[in-house]
């Protein structure tokens, strides 16, 4: 038994020891050699490095005991790279907890339905309007043994965002005990377990039938014709180009005798006579 102990003692210190160096080259000396597995990194898109966000969070999905996700935007095309991932941590017993939010109605119905469908994942759903907050977090929590590695920033559960977007993501690798990684963890379980957040069957047909009708009216939008202020601007007719330039005319003249009367009973129609000029 003592000799178990002393075991999970060094490997502890060992992984400690490597978190130090791995600190060292993030935020010290970048010259520094390190273990990547414990290096805090920076997490883009970035396709002249072949770097994607996509890549890392498959990564640590794969290496975790269990994980936690925070996103507020889930789409069809974000979790479709993810799936095969997903489902091979399903037959490996890998468990899951993912939670979203109902903000502007984006995440996708279909989406949700296919992450509810895995039996190793469980889905909620924070309801921001009965909140009066906003909910715009992003967040993947993966844990092995007492290992965190957690990636923070910007990026949601889309093709974009995992993919090409722009997104700057810090990953983060901690012990149980560390700060950052407890305050991180609370976070996520405060907003899981808050009386805001539902779980599928309380959300998903409610919130469905908002998307289709949302969906609907953005549609509609999109079908009619935007309006041109050239369509509408005014334009004179001959008459009354006629009566501009004749006035112009006489306003120009250099004859003080020259004199203009308009009749317009209806504003159709202009006569301009010429003869004494107004002083």
């Amino acid at each position: 038994m003592g000799s178990v102990r002393e075991t999970l003692a060094a490997s502890r210190l060992a992984k400690t020891e490597e978190m130090r160096h791995g600190f060292e080259t993030a935020y010290i000396d970048g010259t520094v050699a390190s273990n990547l597995a414990y290096r805090p990194q920076f997490v883009s898109n970035d396709h002249r490095q072949g770097k994607k966000v996509l890549a890392t969070v498959e990564d640590e999905l794969l290496k975790c005991e269990r994980f936690q996700i925070s996103v507020a935007f889930i789409t069809k095309s974000g979790i479709t790279p993810l799936l095969q991932t997903l489902k091979e941590l399903e037959k490996k017993g890998v468990s899951g907890e993912i939670l979203t939010t109902n903000y502007l109605s984006f995440s996708e119905p279909a989406a949700l339905k296919t992450l509810n469908s895995l039996s190793n994942i469980t889905l909620k759903m924070y309801d921001v309007e009965a909140a009066g907050e906003g909910f715009h977090t992003k967040g993947y929590i993966f844990q092995k043994d007492e290992i965190y590695r957690i990636i923070i920033g910007s990026s949601n559960i889309t093709s974009s965002a995992l993919t090409c977007n722009r997104e700057w993501n810090t990953k983060i690798v901690s012990t149980e005990q560390g700060e950052m990684a407890q305050e991180i963890v609370r976070e996520f379980c405060e907003l899981w377990n808050s009386r805001y957040t539902l779980s599928y069957d309380e959300f998903y047909e409610d919130y469905k039938d908002r998307y289709e009708i949302i969906r609907h009216q953005r549609e509609i939008a999109k079908q009619e014709e935007i309006t041109s202020l050239e369509k509408y601007k005014l334009q004179p007719n001959s008459t009354q180009v006629g009566f501009i330039q004749n006035l112009k005319r006489i306003l120009t003249s250099k004859d003080r005798n020259d004199r203009a009367l308009l009749v317009s009973a209806t504003g159709d129609d202009a006569i301009i006579q010429t003869g004494r000029k107004a002083a």
